[in-house]
C-alpha cells in the first residue's frame, strides 16, 4: 500500500482531472437523472476517462486499483443509502400499529353555506 500512497502523491493535474471526470460520469451513469441514452454516454465517458487515467498513471496497476476502489466505494454508498431509506419501513412493520376506525362526515355535520350575492351597484359575474 505504500507504493499506492506514493503514486497518489506524485499524481499531476491531468490524472486528477481524469479521476474527477470518471467519478462524476460514473455517478451520472448510475443515477436516474438522464434517460437511457444519456446514461450510456455517461458510462462511455467514465470508461474512456478510466482508461486514460490508467494510461497516464505509472504504474498502471495502481490506476486499476484506484478505479476499483472508487467503484466499490460507490457500491457501498448506494447499499448504505438503500438500507437507510428502507429502515423506517422495516421498523414500522415490526411495531404493532393501532388501527382507528374511519371518520364518517355527513351533510348534516357540515355548516350551512351563506348564499352568494352581488354587491349593490355591481353586475354579477356569473356566480
Amino acid at each position: 500500500m505504500s507504493d499506492l500512497h506514493q503514486t497518489l502523491r506524485t499524481m499531476g493535474l491531468p490524472q486528477l482531472l481524469l479521476a474527477l471526470i470518471f467519478l462524476c460520469s460514473y455517478g451520472v451513469a448510475l443515477g436516474g437523472m438522464l434517460g437511457a441514452t444519456g446514461r450510456w454516454r455517461a458510462g462511455g465517458v467514465a470508461a474512456l476517462s478510466a482508461f486514460a487515467f490508467g494510461f497516464l498513471t505509472d504504474p498502471w496497476e495502481h490506476a486499476v486499483m484506484m478505479v476499483a476502489f472508487a467503484v466499490i466505494g460507490f457500491g457501498a454508498f448506494l447499499a448504505l443509502s438503500w438500507l437507510l431509506a428502507w429502515l423506517p419501513e422495516w421498523v414500522s412493520r415490526s411495531a404493532p400499529v393501532a388501527v382507528e376506525p374511519p371518520v364518517v362526515v355527513r351533510d348534516a355535520d357540515l355548516p350551512a353555506r351563506a348564499p352568494v350575492t352581488a354587491a349593490p351597484g355591481r353586475p354579477r359575474l356569473g356566480l
